[in-house]
């Protein structure tokens, strides 16, 4: 009888590694059946989707972001730059976005091997982040900031959880701190409220401070050098890359000022005008239609821009979003102040646009003083500071954002359309920025002639809307049992030392807490927002849950036995 024949155990390693990457491709050839019939949505919205191709399309011609005027300068510029990025190599926009985001699922994946999470949990995450459907909503295929602000915050992530992992392991970490710096650098100018991102450099840091002096007990005058060198390195590249663009923003506009609603004179100009007094007092309504008169009579240079503006109704976005009718909520009065002084031309170029409004600033200050204006300072920023009387409000709306972070409502795409309500030389903007292939130009002119090519539909088209709803049930109730497990795992960290994958995910969810509270209050004076500023919170928080709940019970289970 021949004995057994017995498989060294570095072969079973071999088959399980190869097992876990042929299950990664099928998932990602899956998720890309999945979605191989959606293209770029076109629309028309002069502060999102069209501001931004426009801007990208402006850049490849050679003409910064366009021609100044009131909109220009009203978003970040990180989107537009990526979109010319992408058209000058060649890659079409939605791909880009999707390659970003399938990166960083398996970026993240490797991280949570390394930090000792088991293949299968590490899958199951993986499953998690790819089918989530988020990605299979109107909303990922707009071109708009979220998506790929999504995909780069899971890197972020990714980058961090290698880091700590390899400072307790004693591995290198300097790619990834290279693609931490770069990753961090990009997402602090593509949404204004990324800027909260500083906090989340501050709270890795101290982490990262922290675990090294645990693990080492004292630093070396080298260690210590050669630590703070690494842990500038997000700060420079983000130094570097202001610098960049505030440079090509002076080259063109004459002023480095990169966002006009958080920089300049703009926003001092909206505070004092805020400061009049008026019978209207609504937390939502910045400048009331009383004010507006007052400013008639008392601030001249005004009076053109004044004209220009907009009446309030019930038919407005303001009333029937915010309840807002016989005035202009926030949400709109500050676009509307801008585009009626450029339509005025009060504000030309950008050091007209600064003079001006500093100019009117000084004249409504005087205003006030001499008694022109009865006024009551509140604040010199663009949101004013918290009233105790609006913590009722505040209430409401953190509540709004808190359903949101569990349950984002994904607008599933069952399927594309075929003709979009845009004039057709923006239409070819859009495809020619983009690089989407849906878009018939005879149909979208209304021609005679009509495409006789049926239209591609994913094999798969019908499972998008079957997995909605069963995964953001799953994805909730996961959430809700995460969330006590991480209080209860901190609350015992003096015990149990945090390991690599608790330090991580306990940094991210304290920034997931201070993000939250600051739109909060930023939603009291704005109104509701989208969902969609909860998708990389919900996103990143559901990917991490899985893993940190496994690793949690089995850290317990070991120091039990």
């Amino acid at each position: 009888m021949s004995p057994v024949r017995e498989f060294p155990p570095w072969g079973y390693r071999k088959m399980q590694a190869g097992l876990f990457w042929f299950v990664v491709i099928l998932l990602v050839a899956t998720k890309l059946v999945l979605v191989s019939d959606l293209s770029v949505t076109i629309g028309y919205s002069p502060h999102d989707d069209s501001l931004y191709v426009e801007r990208a399309f402006s850049m490849l011609s050679g003409q910064g972001f366009g021609v100044y005027d009131s909109r220009v300068l009203v978003k970040y510029p990180g989107l537009s730059i990526w979109l010319a990025g992408a058209r000058m190599i060649g890659l079409p926009f939605l791909l880009s976005v999707n390659l970003v985001y399938v990166a960083a699922g398996v970026y993240i994946l490797l991280a949570f091997t390394q930090c000792g999470v088991s293949r299968g949990i590490a899958l199951l995450a993986f499953c998690l982040l790819l089918f989530n459907p988020i990605t299979l909503s109107v909303e990922w295929t707009r071109v708009i900031r979220e998506p790929l602000g999504v995909g780069i915050f899971v890197a972020l992530t990714a980058s961090m959880l290698h880091i700590s992992a390899g400072i307790s392991s004693g591995r290198r970490t300097g790619i990834h701190w290279a693609i931490f710096s770069l990753a961090f650098a990009f997402s602090v100018y593509l949404r204004e409220d990324d800027r909260l991102l500083w906090g989340l450099l501050t709270g890795f840091v101290a982490a990262v401070l922290w675990q090294s002096k645990r693990r080492d007990g004292d630093y070396s005058a080298i260690r210590k050098a050669s630590l703070i060198a690494v842990l500038l390195a997000p700060i420079v590249t983000t130094l570097l890359y202001d610098a960049a663009i505030r440079n090509f923003l002076e080259r063109h506009y004459g002023l480095p000022i990169l966002h006009e609603y958080s920089e300049g004179e703009y926003p001092r100009f909206m505070a004092t005008v805020r400061a009049i007094d008026s019978l209207k007092d609504n937390r939502m309504v910045m400048v009331s239609q009383q004010t507006l008169q007052q400013l008639r009579t008392t601030v001249p240079s005004l009076v053109p821009l004044i004209d220009q503006l907009p009446p309030p109704g019930s038919a407005t976005h303001s009333c029937r979003l915010h309840g807002v009718c016989s005035e202009w909520a926030n949400g709109w009065m500050p676009f509307w102040i801008r585009d009626a002084a450029f339509r005025a031309g009060l504000t030309p170029t950008l050091p007209e646009a600064q003079a001006y409004f500093r100019n009117a600033r000084l004249d409504i200050e005087r205003a006030c003083q001499n008694g022109g204006l009865k006024c009551t300072p509140r604040g010199n920023a663009l949101v004013p500071p918290m009233e105790l009387r609006w913590v009722r409000a505040y209430v409401a709306e953190a509540w709004r954002l808190a359903k949101m972070a569990l349950l984002p409502f994904p607008n599933v795409v069952v399927e594309q359309q075929a003709i979009y309500d845009v004039p057709v030389e923006l239409g070819r903007k859009f495809q020619w920025v983009t690089m989407t292939s849906h878009f018939d130009t005879e149909r979208q002119a209304n021609f005679v002639r009509r495409s006789v090519l049926p239209e591609y539909v994913s094999p798969l088209a019908a499972v998008r809307l079957l997995i909605a709803t069963p995964y953001q049930i799953a994805a909730c109730i996961l959430l809700l049992v995460f969330m006590p497990i991480l209080a209860w795992r901190n609350w015992i960290a003096h015990l149990k030392p945090l390991t690599p994958l608790a330090t991580i995910t306990t940094v991210v969810v304290l920034y997931f807490v201070a993000r939250f509270v600051i739109l909060g209050y930023v939603a009291v004076f704005m109104g509701a927002f989208d969902p969609r500023m909860m998708f990389s919170t919900h996103t990143t928080a559901v990917l991490l849950a899985l893993p940190f709940i496994y690793e949690s019970f089995k850290s317990n289970k070991e120091n039990n036995a």
